[in-house]
């Protein structure tokens, strides 16, 4: 270990050095018109990102400009790659957290989230911080924060600024472990928030109407799966959710209630904490058999997808469910097989069953997974 560290050290110095006739640098980024040298060897090794970024089929030689980072924070991450320490701030954790994304360097990714996981979360900073980050992998600042509001009763969705977070940021509230307030008081905020959303799309709308249940309706389409409307209180059924026209006609609210009761909640959770869920046809058989996995691992380390062995076997009627674009994960089931699979990877053997939403940008299947139903 110490002549590992020996080596690190050794190797970094090099790089601190950039001192290019001598110390056989090989690449040369251009970052706001400051140049540094690096060995295409130490990138290559660590991301498949740097090494199609490095190859001569990409940059010929010449100097690779880099436009979305500041020259501080380029340097600070070459600077983890060849010593596997860098220095984190208030002012630079965002852009680290988005260089670790962006080129898919685990090992910093988790530094990051490690950092994250350590700062204080107060009413005044939460919401602008998940909004910054809600598009990333970070199950521990996730963590971290749902227990500062916890512990600190902070109400996310009484802070100030939650009327104009990010849809991102949402979907993060409604799907945290612990509820951070009764359904009722979710489904009443949330609906407030899409209101607020559509009214604003209406302010900068050319068109002279915007039609506001539609504008609405879609802001909440992506959330309403996880409202938890069987915990509600019946009586809050009625006098809002019910009565609520201005979001939904009777029927259509009707029509959404029938299909959220109808249907179980399936989780996927591998080893680092991320998750993703989906709802799918509440079927005696299907959540007979994810019931009987509970606790159990999943069989596959690939990272296109997950999956338990059963003795579930496909339905003969075929799926009504179509691969999409827009949908990068399903749940799915192949004959004595059960699980989740990237777009990717779907053949016509697959009978698709649900669509998944990863509770981060880049759920991993090459960790061990469990699954749950609700």
């Amino acid at each position: 270990m110490v002549f590992n560290c020996k080596l690190c050290d050794e190797r970094f110095k090099m790089f601190q050095s950039q001192d290019r006739e001598n110390d056989f640098f090989d690449v040369t980024f251009d970052v706001e018109g400051k140049l540094i040298h690096a060995h295409k060897f130490m990138l290559a090794s660590i991301s498949e990102v740097l090494k199609r970024m490095v190859s001569n089929t990409w940059n010929n030689g010449d100097p690779i400009k880099i436009e979305a980072y500041s020259f501080k924070d380029f340097y600070e991450f070459l600077k983890f790659i060849y010593s596997g320490k860098c220095s984190f701030t208030d002012e630079n954790i965002f852009s680290m957290v988005d260089l670790s994304e962006f080129y898919q360097v685990k090992s910093l990714q988790h530094k990051c989230d490690q950092f994250l996981s350590k700062k204080e979360y107060t009413a005044k900073n939460v919401l602008v911080i998940l909004k910054a980050l809600s598009n990333y992998s970070l199950p521990l600042f996730e963590k971290a924060l749902c227990k500062a509001a916890k512990e600190n009763r902070i109400n996310l969705l009484e802070s100030n600024g939650f009327m104009e977070t990010s849809k991102e940021s949402v979907m993060k509230i409604v799907k945290f472990e612990d509820r951070i307030a009764s359904e009722e008081k979710l489904f009443e905020k949330i609906c407030e928030w899409a209101e607020n959303q559509a009214q604003k799309k209406q302010e900068e709308s050319s068109e002279e109407i915007l039609n506001m249940n539609d504008a609405i309706k879609s802001e909440l389409t992506e959330i309403l799966p996880y409202i938890q409307f069987k915990k509600m209180n019946i009586k809050f059924l009625n006098r809002f959710v019910v009565k609520k026209g201005f979001i939904f006609s009777y029927d259509e609210l009707s029509e959404i209630l029938d299909f959220v009761s109808s249907r179980a909640k399936v989780k996927v959770i591998n080893s680092k904490g991320q998750t993703m869920v989906g709802m799918l046809q509440n079927d005696s058989a299907i959540t007979a058999n994810i019931k009987s996995l509970k606790n159990v691992q999943s069989s596959s380390i690939k990272s296109i997808y997950a999956y338990w062995k059963t003795n579930f076997e496909v339905p003969s009627t075929g799926s009504s469910l179509k691969k999409r674009d827009d949908v990068k994960w399903y749940f799915f089931c192949r004959n004595g097989l059960l699980g989740v699979i990237h777009f990717t990877a779907i053949s016509h053997d697959d009978y698709l069953l649900a669509e998944m939403t990863p509770g981060i940008s880049r759920f991993d299947t090459t960790e061990k997974c469990k699954i749950e139903i609700e």
